[in-house]
Parts: C-alpha cells; structure tokens; sequence
C-alpha cells in the first residue's frame, strides 16, 4: 500500500462515516463495486480519477476534500516527537471546526494533567 493511497482511503473512511453510510451504499451511489470500495478504503487499490470524482459525487463533497492529504515523511526522516503529531493532525482532518475544537480541548487537558 502506498501512502498516498492510505491517506486518500482514510479521508473517503472518515467522509462515509460521517455521512452515515455503509461502504455498500458508498459503492452503491457512487456507482462502483462494493469489494473495490473497500479496498480504495484501506489503501490497496489506486483509484483513477474518474472513481474519485464519482465518490466525491456520492459523498457530495468536493473532490478537493477527498485527495487533500497531509504529505508524511519516512519514518526515517521524521523525527520522533513529530511522527504522532502528524498522525492526530490526519485524524481529524476530515472533522468539523466543533469536532477539531473539541478534539484540541480534550488533548490540551491531557497535557495538563501530565504536567501536574
């Protein structure tokens, strides 16, 4: 699996469900097979473009939303302390301003009690 595809399949993952679909009826409005939607889902199909912009019909999302990935270095390259920064930052890419705003509340009082 390439990253990119990960990242790609996350952000369609993160879109469906906040839609309340099943990948079934992701597959099913967007026109394309159920067993290819999950594997786009888990990064292990490169879908063309056209696919794309048939499940960002479905999602009624831009398709911006759906390929707008947060470059990952290596592993190798990325220093320690930035490598699960950059995983959270992933996560909630695709959440609401409310969600993110939440998510940042909840992770600053973590902080805040490890400092005590």
């Amino acid at each position: 699996m390439s990253k990119i595809a990960g990242l790609v399949g996350e952000n369609i993952r993160l879109l469906r469900k906040k839609r309340g679909l099943s990948q079934e009826q992701l597959a099913f409005r967007a026109d394309i097979n159920a067993s290819y939607m999950g594997q786009v889902e888990r990064g292990e199909k490169n879908p063309t473009i056209d696919v794309l912009s048939k499940i960002a019909l479905a999602l009624q999302t831009p398709l911006e939303k759906i390929v707008n990935v947060i470059s990952i270095p290596d592993a190798a390259e990325e220093p320690a302390d930035e490598g699960y920064a950059t995983k959270i930052v992933h996560q909630i890419n695709g959440l609401t301003l409310k969600e993110q705003e939440a998510v940042y509340k909840f992770v600053k009082q973590l902080v805040q009690f490890k400092e005590l």
